[in-house]
């Protein structure tokens, strides 16, 4: 695998520390081969937006094959992404489909904005909207944060039918998943034939399967 550039994007209000991130560093230390992993808290969690994450994730991917020039290869991309890392791990293939090799996606947050919407009242957008800030619990930080009205309208602005790329996705959802609901990776691939879905017996964390995903990772690469 090192032949390319492996990268794990966090899901959304966690971290580089989360249970996943800390799982597959360590994995990847084991098989000596780097992982990058990005902090889409910074520079400020409450300012966080889809369009933020892409563009971080875009500017390392850019900035990692500029330090290859003058070499013989300029080695691709495998994106891990988590929930809203899986989301935004897409929308990075869907605009960049030359320098990723392949997505792994964990539970990822298709349709983000409808499951939002069921997770919240009326009462509590029309708020949000009122005051600009809404105070979300982040689990990376063990505390309650503010996150500003704009990345619900930056979210909407994107348009999830358009993600069309024929880059190898694998992904894993938990059946039991309550935050982002099975049916939505169960749809993303009847528009995709380029993707598996590995149901498990699992929650959105899908911390209880952790090495059944990277035994199935595993063999995904090889098949790359």
């Amino acid at each position: 695998m090192s032949n390319y550039l492996h990268l794990y994007l966090h899901g959304f209000a966690s971290s580089p520390n989360s249970t996943k991130a800390l799982y597959f560093q360590q994995r990847y230390q084991e098989i000596n081969t780097p992982l990058a992993i990005m902090d889409f808290n910074q520079p400020d969690f409450t300012n966080l937006s889809l369009s933020r994450q892409i563009n971080q994730v875009t500017k390392v991917i850019t900035e990692k094959q500029e330090s290859w020039e003058g070499q013989k290869i300029h080695p691709q991309f495998i994106l891990i992404g988590s929930s809203f890392g899986g989301l935004t791990a897409s929308w990075v293939a869907h605009n960049n489909p030359d320098k990723i090799k392949a997505l792994i996606l964990l539970a990822p947050a298709f349709n983000f904005a409808l499951h939002l919407k069921n997770l919240q009242t009326q009462e509590a957008f029309i708020q949000w909207q009122k005051d600009g800030f809404f105070s979300i619990y982040h689990y990376g930080y063990k505390q309650q944060m503010s996150l500003n009205y704009n990345f619900w309208t930056d979210l909407l602005s994107y348009d999830e039918s358009l993600i069309n790329h024929s880059i190898p996705t694998l992904i894993f959802h938990g059946i039991n998943d309550e935050t982002i609901p099975i049916q939505s990776s169960r749809d993303y691939l009847k528009k995709h034939n380029n993707a598996t879905l590995i149901e498990l017996n699992s929650d959105h964390s899908l911390n209880n399967c952790l090495d059944n995903i990277w035994q199935e990772l595993q063999l995904f690469w090889k098949s790359l």
